[in-house]
């Protein structure tokens, strides 16, 4: 009986050690809740590249405010009720600059995992700051280099092509080195924090 135990903690021990990510340490630091991200990028490129009915549904029909945002405020097309507003979203994005956008987003942010984590931890802290913050949902889209974050009422729009690294060859035509350096996967979670926690400052009754 004995030898077992011993033998028994042995192994323990070679287990811990062998693995010592796994300890109480890494899993303490693990978000309590779970984010997704909604990848609305994805499906305006469906839509762009094969010209899609069913994703241009989709796009109206789940993402009616995502659209609005975009075609409205960010791109500055037209209204959203014009007749011919999806032929002109579709007509900007196939431009060959916009194309080149895409194709390094395609090959940069295929896993956004990383970045739900992030935002996951961010998120827990703000509630242990204050009970009542409201969780934003959050989505990703390419904005042709309009805007990083673009915020609403619980809502994070995130243009990714903002987000191609320093030395991504388009960004040294219209961005200084200071600028570039901002513009990296790492600054989206504190860049979006930033824009949502301000506005929702803003929206705070005033005593």
């Amino acid at each position: 009986m004995f030898f077992l135990i011993l033998l028994l903690a042995v192994l323990g021990v070679w287990s811990w050690t062998a693995r010592p990510w796994r300890g109480w340490a890494i899993v303490a630091d693990e978000p309590e809740h779970v984010v997704h991200i909604d990848r609305f990028d994805r499906l305006l490129d469906e839509y762009v590249s094969l010209g899609s009915y069913s994703a241009l549904q989709r796009m109206n029909t789940n993402y009616p405010q995502q659209t609005k945002h975009l075609i409205e405020d960010v791109l500055q097309l037209g209204h959203i009720e014009e007749s011919d507003i999806e032929q002109r979203l579709r007509h900007f994005y196939l431009d060959s600059t916009v194309q080149l956008l895409l194709e390094e987003v395609h090959r940069q942010y295929a896993d956004l995992s990383d970045i739900e984590t992030g935002f996951a931890r961010a998120f827990d802290e703000q509630r242990r700051l204050n009970p009542n913050f409201r969780q934003p949902h959050i989505y990703t889209q390419i904005s042709c280099l309009r805007q990083s974050v673009i915020v609403g009422d619980t809502l994070i729009g995130i243009s990714l092509d903002k987000y191609l690294g320093e030395d991504f060859h388009l960004y040294r035509e219209y961005y200084t080195d200071s600028q570039r350096r901002q513009m990296c996967r790492d600054s989206i979670v504190a860049d979006a924090m930033r824009a949502y926690l301000k506005r929702e400052a803003h929206k705070e009754p005033k005593h």
